[in-house]
């Protein structure tokens, strides 16, 4: 049952030294390592999946708040929408109310003392002749300045006549 004992003579080899025989003994897990390393895979994959639960979470939350955000400036762009609406309304009364002709009428008989006309006469001239007329009134520098004197004096007047708001609407 035994082996047999082998023994080496040092001195018959002097040049070899004594060493240990030596070989590679590979363990195999025992069963508490194996329990131990399932038990790890099974952490990490836990702690992973978690990262990944609340990381998906996080991101419903901001979209979220993203979302909610984006309503709240939709609701205010819709209120400065009417407001601006509304003042746009005003603005239309208040325009047809300044150029409404009976108030034309009466704040040109009071401030420049106008009156009424009792007959209408319109003058028709053909297009040749007003075509004419118009190239040689841009020959003379003294037509156009009486034109420009005209304008300043019609612009005036409509500024008496109808206001700012009048005189806005015409620009």
């Amino acid at each position: 049952m035994g082996v047999a004992v082998r023994r080496i003579d040092t001195a018959v080899q002097p040049s070899r030294q004594a060493r240990p025989r030596m070989r590679v003994v590979t363990q195999r897990p025992t069963r508490a390592r194996r329990t131990c390393d399932a038990t790890r895979r099974t952490f990490r994959t836990f702690v992973v999946v978690t990262c990944v639960i609340a990381a998906l979470g996080l991101v419903r939350v901001w979209l979220s708040v993203q979302a909610a955000e984006a309503s709240l400036e939709a609701g205010q762009l819709r209120e400065d929408i009417k407001k601006e609406r509304y003042r746009g309304d005003m603005l239309e009364i208040q325009q047809s109310a300044l150029s409404s002709p009976s108030r034309i009428r009466a704040l040109a008989s009071a401030t420049m003392d106008m009156v009424s006309v009792r007959r209408v006469s319109y003058l028709d001239l053909p297009a040749e002749s007003v075509v004419r007329v118009r190239q040689e009134r841009d020959s003379s520098a003294i037509v156009r300045a009486l034109e420009d004197a005209a304008s300043l004096a019609a612009g005036e007047a409509q500024v008496l006549l109808v206001g700012d708001v009048g005189l806005a609407s015409a620009r």
